[in-house]
């Protein structure tokens, strides 16, 4: 039974969360915009530039908040190292299986644009290879053997990302 258990245990770096990965990236890119800086625009094209950061961060909130209460309706968990009780296919899981994800990296991308960090898209870097290396596809070996025929066909017809 224990050994059942650490089968299935999650690594570190699922359960750690893609929100520490993602928080500790920016961090790392606040740090070396301060030490190091880059160049920003300046008047009309940072208001711009500012402005679609924005419109960027709250279209990815809006989007990971909506993935969230669907996953409280279909009362499932929305941490990857846990079994997923149901598997969602409708809403935002109709045009990508992670849509959760996209929405992190867009309010990433643009909270970097709208608070002047440029270095912080440098660093997004890591965090997007921890989702696509280790996260995404331990997530999606759980769904497959949770629920092998109907996850097969939903990850023929909709796509990882967009």
């Amino acid at each position: 039974m224990a050994s059942d258990r650490a089968a299935l245990r999650a690594p570190l770096l699922v359960r750690s969360t893609s929100p520490l990965h993602c928080l500790l990236a920016f961090a790392a890119g606040a740090g070396l915009q301060q030490a190091l800086g880059l160049p920003l625009p300046q008047g009309v094209a940072r208001e711009a530039m500012q402005a679609i950061g924005t419109g960027l961060a709250n279209a990815g909130l809006v989007l990971v908040l909506w993935c969230f209460v669907l996953f409280a309706r279909a009362r499932t968990t929305l941490l990857p190292g846990d079994a997923p009780a149901r598997l969602i296919l409708h809403g935002p899981f109709r045009w990508s299986r992670n849509p959760i994800y996209v929405g992190m990296l867009a309010s990433y991308i643009g909270l970097a644009l709208m608070l002047d960090v440029p270095w912080a898209l440098a660093t997004l870097a890591v965090p997007v290879l921890v989702l696509q290396r280790s996260i995404v596809p331990w997530e999606e070996g759980r769904l497959h053997a949770r629920f092998p025929r109907e996850y097969a066909d939903y990850a023929r017809r909709v796509r990882r990302w967009l």
